[in-house]
């Protein structure tokens, strides 16, 4: 494999102030990247329980690719205090950032000798090339007003009016206002004066309310694809004329997806220092979902889906700090942590309200309502076949055939796929179910600090719980794609000498296929992915 990358990245920044308290500044920075990825697959001997399998045929890709990223940004800022108690900050702005990549694509297969990995010595039978590329920009208008009373009522309000490439032209700009409100109680004379409550050097109620859009959707969601092709072509004369399909049916009102967010909270120090503590509760209200309704469209239609604006999300949850700061002579301390708590769920998926044969609503694969986003959906196993006594008396009752698992192929050491509603066959229709996600539901951390004369000592934690991960592709899949072996696979694999219900991993069966017997999404490769991180310097 040959990846070899030129990169020129310059970038400038000039900042102005004609008078007093008032900074004009401007940046610009240009990013160019040329790259070439080259991958020749030889063809291998593997020996696999006594035969030798040969992987192949030889095949060489190569690409080209250069992408340049062009960002501008000019703020106008303005401080001021009136009175000594009034504090304005005023801040304008314009952003602009545009981004084109072209790249073009060869292969060949068949190669005479792993020693002519060159594209010319590669059979013209199967060789194929395409070119592609695309082009975004993004343009915003921005303004943020910042305003305190004797540092004691706090007030922000920003705005922004965002242009983006990926909408049509009508629905092309969205204005995305937010407002925060604080009032810092250690500032009022009730606090301040009141010698029972010295021991509180700050304390702050704090509150927002702001909405932002999404535009990562992809560069032409709004815009109708069209297939080409020989099958397409049709006769004109004693000529064919290069045809097309219309391959995609496009939301041409397709508009900025919406996340609105409420939050509120406090945060404050207390004995110089010794004690800090704050919490947030936010709820956060994601509508317009940008999203393909794919289950909610018959195929007699003919066409696939763009994205649309349909569904509603839901996140909301607590953050937690507290952090103690202490010097006992010439030895210093300091204790940080934070957890916070999240629950995620669709609420709705607007045209992909499918009701589906097992009961819940969605789309059929990976969202459903009520349940999280970017969950695992797929079946619950029950160890593997120990013999052939044990596939007959399995398949007595259970055909679980939709594995690519028919009678005739299943081996000691395949998995078994469970009847979830009992009707005799596992298929993915009626007997997938919810395995978890991969949004984790508890995220914390922890950093510890020390220092004495000149010599100090740090240490972070930082972890996730609650959340799940997949074992799949050349993490999970033995020879998946045709690649490696791992040594946790082969020292796993069940043993039919000395067979197990649960080994650590199934019978080794197929080359390169990611959905055979034994590769389905199930939860024998869900696995928790919990952690905990520790990292210490000094």
């Amino acid at each position: 494999m040959e990846k070899p990358t030129l990169r020129f990245n310059p970038a400038i920044q000039f900042d102005y102030q004609p008078i007093q308290n008032l900074t004009i500044s401007t940046t610009g920075a240009y990013n160019y990247t040329n790259a070439k990825d080259r991958r020749f697959r030889a063809t291998l001997p593997v020996k696999i329980e006594e035969t030798i399998n040969v992987l192949g045929p030889s095949r060489l890709d190569e690409e080209w690719k250069t992408t340049e990223y062009k960002s501008f940004q000019a703020t106008v800022n303005y401080f001021t205090t009136i009175n000594k108690a009034h504090n304005i900050d005023i801040l304008a702005g314009y952003s602009w950032e545009e981004e084109s990549e072209r790249q073009i694509k060869a292969s060949r297969d068949n190669f005479p000798s792993n020693t002519l990995p060159h594209l010319t010595a590669g059979s013209p039978d199967n060789q194929l090339n395409s070119s592609d590329g695309y082009d975004w920009v993004i343009q915003s208008f921005f303004g943020r007003l910042q305003y305190n009373y004797k540092e004691r009522y706090l007030m922000e309000v920003t705005m922004r009016y965002d242009g983006s490439s990926h909408f049509p032209v009508n629905e092309r700009y969205g204005f995305f206002p937010s407002a925060a409100l604080g009032w810092r109680l250690s500032e009022e004379g009730f606090i301040r004066d009141n010698e029972n409550l010295g021991f509180i050097n700050n304390l702050k109620l704090k509150a927002s309310i702001g909405i932002l859009g999404n535009n990562n959707i992809g560069n032409y969601a709004y815009q109708s694809v069209y297939n080409l092709g020989e099958a397409y072509n049709y006769p004109v004369g004693s000529n064919m004329s290069q045809g097309a399909r219309l391959k995609t049916y496009a939301d041409p009102n397709l508009k900025w997806e919406t996340t609105r967010t409420v939050d509120g909270g406090f945060e404050g120090v207390f004995w110089d220092g010794i004690l800090s503590a704050g919490a947030t509760y936010f709820y956060r209200n994601t509508y317009d979902v940008l999203y393909k309704p794919v289950s909610s469209v018959s195929a007699i239609f003919g066409l696939e889906l763009s994205e649309v604006n349909t569904g509603e999300l839901i996140n909301r949850g607590w953050e937690f700090e507290l952090g103690h700061q202490h010097t006992i002579g010439a030895f210093r301390y300091g204790i940080n942590a934070n957890f916070s708590i999240i629950k995620n769920k669709v609420k709705s998926l607007g045209l992909g309200n499918v009701e589906q044969a097992n009961g819940l609503t969605g789309n059929g694969t990976d969202l459903f309502i009520g349940y999280p986003m970017d969950m695992y959906y797929g079946y619950k196993t029950d160890g593997v076949f120990l013999d052939q006594a044990d596939i007959d008396a399995w398949f007595a009752h259970t055909d679980q055939s939709a594995m690519r698992a028919t009678y005739e192929n299943t081996k000691p050491g395949d998995i078994r796929y469970i009847d979830i509603d009992g009707d005799g066959v596992v298929d993915p229709t009626h007997d997938r179910v919810y395995l978890g996600t991969r949004i984790p539901k508890y995220t914390f951390g922890m950093s510890l600090n020390a220092a004495y004369k000149g010599f100090d000592l740090n240490i972070f934690l930082q972890g996730v719980a609650s959340v799940k991960g997949q074992l799949n592709n050349f993490a999970g899949f033995a020879l998946y794609s045709e690649g490696n072996i791992q040594r946790w696979q082969l020292d796993g694999e069940f043993d039919p000498n000395n067979p197990e219900r649960y080994p650590v991993y199934p019978r080794i069966t197929n080359i390169g296929g990611p959905t055979g017997i034994n590769n389905q999404v199930s939860d024998f490769w869900i696995r928790n992915a919990s952690y905990l991180r520790l990292k210490i310097s000094s």
